[in-house]
């Protein structure tokens, strides 16, 4: 949290709760990858079965069929180890606050991305999961508010904990706001003065 706590805090302004990115973040694209390589151990195993049967131009033998498969299932380790380090690097570099004046998103190291998203300003809290969000217990948040929508907590832990830390502390601002009385109370409506005349008949008033 250090670009938050130095660059962007204001005055006055306090770090409330800290949201952190899941762990499942940096291990998705492997999780998702297992199929691949399960196909390639299967297509592997009966190598002399599907070199025979022609399926495959160029390629008559099992050894043959097993030199592409190798190859194949190395490109894909190394295509996966590498999007495995990018996934951690970004996991280190995103950075989310939640203030007691504002909700803070940072990204990126090199190109860095700020946003932020007034508390007074946010309108809805959307909370997202998938069948693995709900067993491992990750999510993401949609804030929207005055203006459109805005950024998002993306696959971050508990996020219905983190909603319920936002509402607490809309509603704190609000209890705030009323007691030191900048919220006015609506102005009375004028009150109307009866006529004196009626129908053609004065009617005199009165001093009391």
């Amino acid at each position: 949290m250090k670009f938050i706590k130095k660059r962007n805090l204001q005055e006055n302004e306090e770090l409330l709760y800290v949201p952190g990115l899941h762990w499942f973040y940096t291990i998705k694209y492997m999780f998702f990858s297992l199929p691949l390589f399960a196909i390639l151990l299967i297509l592997w195993n009966y190598a002399e079965d599907y070199a025979a049967s022609g399926w495959f131009p160029g390629i008559t033998t099992a050894e043959e069929f097993q030199f592409v498969l190798k190859y194949a299932f190395l490109a894909a380790i190394l295509l996966v180890l590498l999007v495995f380090i990018c996934r951690i690097f970004m996991y280190i570099c995103v950075e989310y606050g939640v203030t007691n004046k504002r909700l803070l998103i940072k990204k990126g190291v090199i190109h860095v991305v700020a946003s932020e998203i007034p508390i007074d300003r946010i309108e809805c809290i959307c909370c997202m999961q998938g069948l693995l969000g709900m067993i491992l217990n990750y999510g993401t948040l949609r804030i929207s508010g005055i203006g459109g929508s805005m950024p998002a907590f993306r696959m971050v832990s508990r996020p219905y904990a983190l909603r319920r830390k936002i509402v607490r502390i809309i509603e704190k601002n609000k209890a705030i706001t009323v007691i030191h009385g900048d919220l006015k109370p609506p102005a009375p409506e004028p009150v109307k003065e009866e006529p004196i005349y009626r129908y053609g008949t004065f009617v005199k008033v009165l001093n009391a």
